[in-house]
């Protein structure tokens, strides 16, 4: 450290952890040894043998970090649309349910920091693979809640919905949302540069009545209706067409969500 650089204050511990959340999501749990992880901490690897034992286990911690707090604000989501529903006298739609499982999440990666960011894209890399399941199995509680939840809230809004159905959908709206979470930057490269994998207010008006159209075909119910109370604030076109010199430019804070 220079003797102009401001100290890290930081706890051991949450240095240990960000460093690690880092690399990991980066070059992933194989790619990273601990003591590439101590270095970036700026600690000893004596310290990370204390806080956490092995390797395995400080893993298993950068993964449960920030999900109690992921999934308070997945379920205040749609807990804000249920209630608004009901104040109207109605059910929240399945646009509505949609919109809120995408939006914290979209919100938190694009405007929480880095280590959100980094926290998302670690989720949703890992979870691709089996061979992290057992890392991943105290997650199965809390984000068991949302899933019954959700589901439970598309069944009402799409009461004929076969249950085969209605978890094959979720399940497909969970996938569209991992992938996009990982910002594997596919979508800059095909789009040559139309869309950007980083632009989730975009991505979210997209999702909508996209993932929505789906749930209602499955339905029996190719013609979808109005959407009503939800509102993206994107124009469906937003970010297609020729590229522009705006194209290269960070995505705009999500203010409208």
């Amino acid at each position: 450290m220079s003797r102009n650089e401001p100290a890290d204050t930081r706890p051991t511990k949450t240095r240990i952890l960000d460093a690690a959340e880092e690399l990991f999501a980066i070059r992933g749990y194989d790619g990273v040894s601990l003591r590439e992880i101590t270095q970036a901490a700026g600690v000893e690897v004596a310290l990370a043998n204390y806080h956490f034992g092995p390797k395995e286990e400080l893993f298993r911690q950068v993964i449960q970090r920030r999900a109690p707090e992921h999934c308070d604000g997945v379920l205040a989501a749609l807990d804000a649309v249920q209630a608004e529903a009901a104040a109207a006298g109605r059910v929240a739609s399945v646009e509505e349910v949609v919109g809120a499982f995408g939006r914290y999440t979209f919100t938190k990666t694009a405007t929480g920091g880095p280590g959100w960011k980094r926290y998302f894209q670690l989720l949703a890399r890992t979870a691709l693979s089996p061979v992290y399941a057992p890392v991943l199995a105290p997650l199965n509680k809390p984000y068991g809640v949302i899933v019954r939840r959700y589901v439970a809230a598309f069944q009402a809004a799409l009461p004929t919905l076969p249950p085969g159905h209605l978890y094959t959908a979720f399940y497909f709206l969970q996938a569209m949302v991992s992938r996009l979470l990982a910002e594997t930057q596919v979508l800059d490269r095909q789009s040559q540069g139309r869309c950007r994998a980083a632009d989730f207010e975009a991505h979210l008006a997209r999702l909508v009545p996209f993932a929505a159209a789906g749930f209602y075909a499955l339905a029996g119910r190719p013609e979808v209706p109005p959407s009503p109370g939800f509102e993206s604030g994107v124009e469906p076109a937003t970010g297609y067409g020729t590229p522009t010199a705006d194209v290269a430019r960070p995505s705009e804070p999500l203010t409208s969500l």
